[in-house]
């Protein structure tokens, strides 16, 4: 700990703006905004340890993508790389269980200093120090560089954003405090009516400023601040104010002399506003008394006035969510306009609640626009949208121009229209746009008025002061309008389910109203009962209707207006049932070039059919995906598509597999691929691939097995193959994505029989239950795909499988048994040709030699076997060698040998990012460590090695470090903690059936304290 803390000394971490951290004065980069988030999240959760579920939340919330753990993964290794000195031994972000803690002492963090310097102000204040006081507070808001977290993302962020927000205003309204104290009334009333302005719902800075007025003399002015607070209290949020605010009041009203003299602290601020769940949002200021027309707009001659147009519809009285769309929406058109209009757009996918928002803002904001709002659908998804011209007829009547005044053409309207509003402030919703053409003539010229459009389609070209791309509820956005609507009572009950639902429902804000509607006119219905219904995928938009509401025929409405081309592309691409696709395969599978292809796409998120949630990948939305499947009916068409993309990708992911595991035949277990695929400049672009599309690779596996064609049996041999090619990167994705859609894939085999197909599907499975740490079940799997290779005669998966086997067998310490499939598998690399399978398994043979006893013959073995991994350049069966060799080295008693070969095999490792290869070599260095007497070292070694197996999920390899862990400790005195970690190990070989489970046993009861008769 002593080493930790004096190495973070010199640290020091910027969170009160742009996130930025320095060492001494030489600032260190700290990565790109997700990244920042991270160690924001570190930081402030300082001296707690934070679990990656926990990390996972702080930066998606409750939809994180299927990476994000592996992401998380890489931004903290990233961090360690800037901050760490000793990549190996991290000693300021130090791995707790799952997670992380941050190992840095408070004062590395300007926010502590910030509430550090508020705390003692306020303790010099009650010392009667005010001198000392100011300064402080000074100080503490010099710490500011900007707003909070500036650009960090994440819901974590977010929250804080708005604490450390309020931390400045507390330091500010102190400050403010003390200047009243001071005399300074003159002085502050700016800044305090700038703060009052900031915070309109906020009572601290009302009472100052309130305060201030008085003691300048401005009593009505005073009294005015009051009155107009207390008006937006109680229309925004329905209450008065605090007994504090009533109080000054009264005192301001009967002239109390003693409020000359200045308040007392203690309780200035309790008249805010707490714990709102979003920024408070003024109704607007009242309207100045000049500068805009009439209140009603007369008619030449003696005709009747024309009221002032008021023609939003009534709000959604259940209207939930969107709580920061409503806020930065009411920023935008209740900001000072300098003369010009403003104009925001809502545009998105049918059935978001674009409207809905749309009218509910305007509810908010009307009455900052004293002239009226004009409503109009433009019915841009209709067959027939409304014509602009006579759009404009109706608002220049509504606005007062007699109807037999209004110009023919539509030019001439458009010059009227905005002439009438150049003097008024009028707020305008045009709903359901087509595009930019069909608003264009519709907007207003300078003036203030303002403008909400919605439309599906992005309206490029048209002159905006905002898009706005709304989204998809958040997961508890949906369950508020679920609740809102059957009642929260019900929801409660079943709160289980009503996730389920929602989430059946994609968070799509029209899907959970529809489903709302179902149950609230079903009141014996449970939620559980409506879940089931949309429990199958491809037929839960059938039951998303509800009356005349359909979420399939809002879809439709955005699909007749697609040309056929991009009709084409829509339905396709959903057919692979992948979350994400990029360009290049994108390309493959529809057969075109990759600018055409991207050009397609663009077009279809720009008319909300699909989303970009970055620069050349696209995906559904959920039931998007599910509507694209059900109008693309065309099997053969499919089937080609198919596999056109899985050819892509098996050639891509062929690339990948040659830098991976260099000099290995591969190509010849996928035969000739008419296309040459991605190409990588080295193994960790390769990576980079394939931990981006592991993903995309397992759906589009699960989507092959499902299809019931005349084509399976050619495309399930196409996707078992795909798997075979990105099986070495799997362990660095860690997820469950490839071992789900591998099972599948042997069960639709087994069920058309093609044992070729059988035979290759049991060999992964036997590769992966090796990797989980369960031998037993990859013995099973890989005798059955050595008889179904025997069957198929494919030599190839043979010789893997043999090798399996002989591992399998090996961990069950039948070691001679493992030699002989090992001998085997050796002959059938030599006749393939396959030097690195041979290698390899020259490898597995040395170990099982090594475990018999023979230590002489595994040196030899590795030290051949090591000439020719390095000749291939396979980085990966190296560091095996390595390892290997380590071990049987370490048997000779050679250990100072021994510990070279693990920290070689540990630079290759880490060079790599093999993170299990990495674990086990660490515990054998432990083992080697503690058998020469280092053993601090060891301890830490193996401690190292119990967090990487946790994380990677491998159960024996973590057995096994506890054991070595367990040793370790007990040979340092520390007999408790090593009986901990040898039960610990003892539980879980024994829950894998492995027979290092008695070795454990044994070394755990030895420590037992021993009883007396």
């Amino acid at each position: 700990m002593r080493k930790a803390c004096s190495m973070a000394q010199g640290i020091r971490f910027v969170l009160l703006g742009a996130v930025r951290a320095y060492r001494g004065d030489v600032e260190i980069p700290v990565g790109p905004p997700q990244q920042q988030a991270i160690l924001a999240t570190l930081l402030l959760r300082h001296g707690h340890a934070v679990s990656m579920a926990t990390l996972v939340e702080a930066l998606w919330g409750q939809r994180p993508p299927a990476r994000a753990v592996t992401t998380v993964r890489t931004y903290v290794w990233q961090l360690r790389r800037l901050l760490e000195t000793d990549l190996t031994r991290p000693l300021i972000i130090v791995s707790v269980g799952d997670g992380y803690q941050m190992k840095v002492p408070q004062t590395a963090l300007d926010t502590w200093h910030a509430e550090s310097l508020l705390r003692t102000a306020t303790r010099a204040r009650a010392a009667g120090d005010r001198e000392k006081a100011v300064g402080l507070l000074d100080q503490a808001l010099q710490l500011w560089r900007g707003d909070p977290l500036v650009g960090v993302p994440g819901p974590f962020a977010q929250r804080h954003r708005a604490r450390l927000e309020e931390l400045r205003n507390a330091i500010q309204e102190e400050q403010f405090d003390l200047a009243l104290a001071g005399g300074q009334h003159n002085m502050i009333i700016p800044s305090l009516f700038e703060l009052t302005a900031s915070h309109p719902l906020h009572e601290g800075p009302h009472r100052l400023l309130m305060r201030a007025l008085y003691a300048a003399g401005r009593k009505a002015d005073a009294l005015a601040v009051f009155s107009d607070f207390r008006s937006r209290l109680v229309t925004e949020q329905g209450i008065d104010p605090g007994a504090d605010l009533l109080a000054l009041q009264r005192r301001i009203l009967e002239s109390d002399p003693t409020l000359l003299e200045g308040d007392p602290p203690p309780d200035r601020r309790t008249g805010r506003r707490s714990g709102a769940a979003c920024p408070a949002l003024p109704r607007g200021d009242e309207p100045p008394e000049t500068g805009h027309g009439p209140t009603l707009a007369c008619r030449e001659g003696d005709g009747p006035a024309v009221p002032v147009p008021a023609q939003l519809p009534p709000d959604l009285p259940d209207f939930t969510g969107r709580v920061f769309d409503v806020a930065q929406l009411y920023d935008l058109l209740s900001a000072p306009r300098g003369g010009a209009a403003v104009s925001v757009a809502i545009n998105g996918m049918g059935g978001l609640g674009k409207t809905a928002l749309a009218f509910h803002v305007a509810h908010r904001i009307r009455d900052a626009y004293p002239d009226g709002q004009l409503v109009v659908n433009l019915h841009g998804n209709d067959d027939v949208p409304a014509e602009p011209a006579a759009v404009l007829a109706g608002f220049l009547v509504a606005l007062g121009v007699p109807a037999d005044r209004v110009p023919d053409t539509l030019d001439e309207r458009r010059k009227l229209f905005r002439s009438v509003l150049s003097e008024r402030r009028v707020l305008l919703v045009l709903d359901n746009a087509r595009d930019t053409a069909h608003v264009q003539d519709l907007l207003p010229g300078p003036g203030d008025c303002g403008v909400i459009v919605t439309s599906r389609r992005s309206l490029f070209g048209a002159p905006l002061t905002y898009q706005f791309g709304l989204k998809a509820f958040s997961p508890g956005e949906a369950l508020d309008l679920l609740g809102a609507v059957i009642g929260q009572s019900r929801l409660t009950a079943e709160w289980a389910q009503a996730q389920k639902l929602v989430k059946a429902c994609a968070y799509l804000p029209l899907a959970v109203r529809i489903v709302a509607a179902r149950l609230a006119a079903r009141p014996l219905w449970s939620i559980a009962t409506l879940s089931a219904r949309l429990r199958e995928t491809e037929s839960r938009i059938a039951e998303l209707h509800v009356g005349d509401i359909d979420v399939s025929a809002v879809f439709e409405m955005s699909h007749r207006q697609l040309t056929a081309e991009q009709a084409r592309v829509f339905g396709l691409l959903a057919m692979a049932r992948m979350p994400e696709t990029g360009v290049p395969a994108a390309a493959a599978m529809l057969g075109l070039e990759e600018a055409a292809t991207e050009e397609l796409l663009e077009s279809l998120v720009d008319a909300a059919m699909m989303e970009s949630p970055r620069p050349g990948r696209y995906r559904y939305q959920d039931l998007l995906g599910i509507f694209a499947r059900q109008r693309a009916q065309d099997a053969e068409a499919g089937d080609d598509a198919l596999r056109r993309l899985l050819m892509f990708l098996s050639a891509t992911a062929c690339n990948a597999f040659g830098h991976m595991v260099p000099g290995d035949t591969l190509a010849q277990v996928l035969g000739p691929l008419p296309t040459n695929g991605l190409r990588f400049p080295d193994v960790h672009a390769a990576q980079a691939w394939s931990t981006e599309e592991m993903g995309n690779i397992a759906a589009l596996a699960l989507c092959v097995a499902d299809r019931h064609t005349p084509r399976r049996t050619e495309l399930l041999r196409l996707a078992v193959d795909l798997l075979i090619a990105v099986s070495p990167f799997h362990r660095s994705v860690r997820g469950g994505h490839l071992l789900t859609a591998v099972r599948a894939l042997l069960r639709r085999a087994e069920q058309v029989g093609d044992p070729r197909t059988t035979g290759r599907a049991q060999q992964l499975l036997s590769t992966l239950a090796l990797q989980a740490g369960s031998p037993a079940e990859a013995e099973r799997h890989a005798t059955a795909a050595t008889a179904a290779a025997r069957q198929a005669h494919d030599t190839v998966i043979l010789r893997q499988a043999l090798n399996d086997l002989g591992l399998a067998v090996q961990y069950a310490h039948r070691y001679d048994e493992a030699v002989t499939y090992y001998d085997e598998a050796i002959a059938l690399a030599r006749e393939l040709g396959h030097r690195s399978g041979e290698a390899n398994t020259t490898v597995n043979a040395a170990l099982a030699r090594l475990r018999s006893g023979r230590a002489d013959e595994a040196v030899s073995a590795c030290a051949t076997a090591l000439t020719l991994l390095r000749g291939l350049a396979d980085h990966a069966g190296e560091a095996y060698a390595l390892y290997v060799l380590g071990l049987a080295m370490h048997e000779q008693q050679r250990y100072d040998e021994a510990l070279a070969r693990y920290t070689e095999c540990l630079e290759i490792c880490r060079a790599f990012d093999a993170r299990d290869r990495e674990a086990y070599t660490l515990y054998q260095l432990a083992e080697t460590l503690r058998a020469v007497g280092r053993t601090e070292e060891a301890a830490e070694h193996a401690a190292r090695a119990v967090d990487l197996c946790s994380g990677i999920g491998s159960v024996r390899d973590h057995a096994r470090a506890l054991m070595v862990l367990g040793r370790v400790r007990s040979g340092l005195g520390q007999t408790a903690s090593a009986r901990h970690h040898l039960k610990h190990a003892w539980t879980l070989l024994a829950g894998l059936g492995l027979p290092e489970a008695a070795e454990a046993k044994e070394l755990f009861e030895a420590l037992l304290p021993e009883t007396t008769p």
